[in-house]
């Protein structure tokens, strides 16, 4: 079972690495002597879910990875369900629309719809992000049990990603309480210099938040105002209709 626990979070760590990552590395992340790292990248190599590039030595996912990953999108309800509203939104903005899922403490991108800005910042499907420095974060902490939501933010390293990345815990907390009367949640260049990023909840029968659909877009725009926030807040509730 060590191995199995070892190969898997080796997965993770590396679903990160856009570049790779050498063997003394995947060791260093891993805290495992490089022997058995080593012994880790070969038993994912032989079933062809890492590769190693010839020139730099460093091992990558491999697309089968993605092959698997695409598989699981098609078969999920609510990427399928949720996919058509997120297409007409962002075909009506003209922005890149994303939904997020809670992964652990963490905020998931499970499905994106890009558009033709390649200057606008856009994470990967499948990253993790935390809930304090992004607005579909945001939106799941304001909306969850406030004990729990304290307990995930005082774990979790707040790190100061901007100038104007918010980590006080006061000031954080002052903010959901705004989030949840107004319905969105809105992060200002937190995350990334030039990029604001919009939010909201879509909601299960039962009035529970199971996931966040949200927005990026260049600050230099001003393209967060009511309208953008209203058409956001109209496909979440179509989504959260279709789920329900």
């Amino acid at each position: 079972m060590q191995l199995v626990d070892r190969v898997l979070t080796a997965i993770e760590v590396l679903s990160r690495e856009d570049n790779g990552l050498s063997v003394s590395e995947l060791s260093e992340k891993l805290e495992i002597p490089a022997s058995s790292t080593h012994r880790v990248l070969k038993s994912l190599q032989d079933n062809h879910f890492v590769i190693q590039d010839q020139e730099t030595k460093k091992y990558r996912l491999s697309y089968k990875i993605f092959t698997l990953c695409a598989g699981m999108k098609e078969s999920n309800s609510l990427v399928t369900l949720a996919r058509p509203f997120m297409r007409q939104l962002a075909e009506d903005i003209g922005k890149p629309v994303v939904l997020c899922v809670m992964s652990g403490d963490q905020i998931m991108n499970l499905d994106c719809i890009e558009n033709s800005d390649a200057s606008i910042y856009m994470v990967k499907t499948g990253k993790e992000l935390p809930l304090y420095a992004t607005s579909a974060g945001r939106v799941f902490a304001a909306f969850m049990d406030r004990g729990r939501a304290e307990e995930i933010l005082k774990r979790t390293i707040r790190r100061q990603e901007t100038p104007y990345t918010k980590t006080d815990l006061l000031e954080l907390f002052g903010e959901m309480e705004q989030i949840r009367r107004q319905g969105y949640a809105v992060i200002d260049e937190e995350l990334q210099i030039g990029i604001q990023g919009v939010s909201c909840p879509v909601t299960d029968s039962n009035g529970r938040v199971v996931a966040a659909i949200g927005m990026t877009t260049l600050k230099s725009e001003n393209a967060i105002d009511e309208y953008l926030v209203e058409q956001l807040k109209r496909c979440a509730s179509r989504i959260s209709k279709e789920i329900s």
